[in-house]
This record gives C-alpha cells, structure tokens and sequence, in this order.
C-alpha cells in the first residue's frame, strides 16, 4: 500500500467547494493538511483524531472542526466517520452581513472538539444526513443543494454552544498568503528529506531564508519547533510502515531519518505511550484503506 502524501491534495471534486466522506469500519490516514475547513463527526463507537502533537478520544456523536493549514490523522482505533470537506470561499460573498461574516469566520478559524453533550446532536445528523444524501443520488440541481444543506449545517453550528477544546489555535487569524507558502515550502521539503540526515541549514538553504527566522517563523506558526515537528513526522510515517510493511524495527527507524534504536523507540512512545513493537502487535489486524 502507499503511504498517503503528506501534503493532502486530490480531495475536491473539480471545481466545487464541498465534498463528503464515510468512511469504514476501521480507518486510519497519516498527517497531512490542507486549505479546507475539515468537519469530522463520529458515527461509529470511536475516533482517534491527532492535530499536531495532540491526540483527541472522541466518542459516538461527538464532531471536530479542523481548521484550514493545521496538521491533522486520524489513527488506527477510529471507526466510522462522516468527513465534511468545503473551501472557505462559500461563506465569503459580499451579500452577508460583516458581523455575521465575522461570526462564521471565528467559527472555523480554530480546531475544536464539539462534543455531543453540548451541541443539538439530533439537528446536526439531520443537516448530515441531507448534505450526505444529495451528494450520493445527484439529483438535478444537487450541487446547490448540498451548498444549500451546508449553510443549513453552519447555521446549526453558530446557534450551539460554542465548541470547546480547542486544539491548535496558536493565536494565528487566517494564515496569511506569505506564511502559508513558507509552511507549504518547508512541509514540503520534510516530506521529501525526512528519511535523511537533516539539517536546519539545509532547509533554511532551500527556502531561502535565515536559520534563525525560518525556526521562530516555524515556531509561531505550528506552535512546535522545527525539529519537533520533523520528528513527530518521522514517527508518523514509521508507524505506516510498521503497519503495512515487514521490515524489522531496526530497518524502519534507519530508514525513517533515526541514527539508532534508543532514539526510536524513545520518541515512539512519546508519541503513542508504547513501543514500535507493541504498536505493530495491538494494531497490525486493524487496518483499513483510505476510500476518500
């Protein structure tokens, strides 16, 4: 199986904001981000929802807003879900009223957790459904509908309780046009050389920038350092290759960018509080392809 690009693309019907997924009994997807609102709502018994270096247990019922540019997985452990992809250009027509316009923007401007017990659940599934429906029969006239459905879903979302727990919200408004080519450049280039021996002066070579501004530009933005940051990610992608490869251990932390097995399993179970061999043994049967 190939392991999904870092940098999610592919995801948006051709020249149209909005787009629905289920997904299956057992689903997992490796880090990624994009420049779409991200709505996550479980339907199954659980989802496992990481966003940078922080892991959320949803439960039944409960939904997530991810927020445009933040690095988001879902991990093995989540089951059934209804994700909600649209571009923020849906909500920005000039016939809206600038305070609700504001109102709608601060709503998906941060990644929160929208628990069930707080949020009029019964409303929300119906808004789903009715979005979900139109995108699966197609019929005349669908699209408007389903922009219709999510207007609808919006509207339900700013009469709730405002969502709590919030993720990632690093004191960033809507990433500015510069800094999300800086973050798409360096994302970028940690995709690619992650599997080898970087260097900060590597990457500030290549984007052509100074060490000292790409680490505290870095830091601003994702609220991690750099190194941090590539890290996390190297332990992401092993964690694929634990699932859906026969390598030995060893293998796979060398081939991931760690100089040796301390390291590896040091930073493994940082991230998962256990072990890669204890990760490959609880979760190797409990795989399933990303149908997006």
């Amino acid at each position: 199986m190939a392991v999904p690009t870092f940098l999610e693309t592919g995801h948006m019907p051709e020249g149209f904001p909005i787009h629905v997924i289920h997904t299956g009994e057992q689903f997992s997807f490796a880090a990624h981000w994009h420049e779409e609102v991200e709505m996550v709502f479980v339907r199954g018994k659980r989802g496992r929802i990481g966003v940078y270096n922080q892991v959320y247990e949803l439960e039944q019922g409960d939904g997530m807003i991810i927020r445009p540019g933040d690095v988001h997985y879902f991990l093995p452990g989540t089951e059934k879900l209804t994700i909600i992809l649209f571009r923020m250009e849906l909500i920005s027509g000039s016939f809206i009223a600038e305070h609700d316009l504001l109102d709608t923007k601060k709503l998906f401007n941060k990644t929160a957790v929208m628990p069930a017990c707080l949020s009029k659940e019964w409303e929300m599934k119906h808004c789903i459904d009715a979005l979900s429906a139109e995108a699966k029969n197609r019929d005349a006239g669908y699209r408007w509908a389903m922009i219709a459905r999510l207007y609808d879903l919006i509207v339900c979302l700013l009469r709730t309780k405002a969502p709590c727990a919030e993720a990632a919200d690093h004191g960033l408004q809507a990433m500015p046009a510069k800094k999300f080519e800086f973050i798409e450049a360096v994302c970028s280039y940690l995709e690619q050389h992650y599997s080898e021996s970087i260097k900060l002066e590597h990457i500030a070579e290549h984007i052509k920038f100074s060490k000292f501004y790409m680490c505290k530009l870095f830091k601003d933005i994702k609220g991690v350092t750099l190194m941090e940051y590539l890290n996390h990610l190297r332990i992401i992608k092993s964690e694929w290759a634990l699932l859906f490869s026969e390598s030995s251990i060893l293998d796979i932390a060398i081939d991931h960018g760690f100089n040796n097995m301390n390291s590896y399993n040091r930073l493994f179970k940082k991230y998962n509080d256990c072990t890669p061999t204890e990760f490959r043994k609880k979760h190797k049967t409990m795989n399933a392809k990303y149908d997006g």
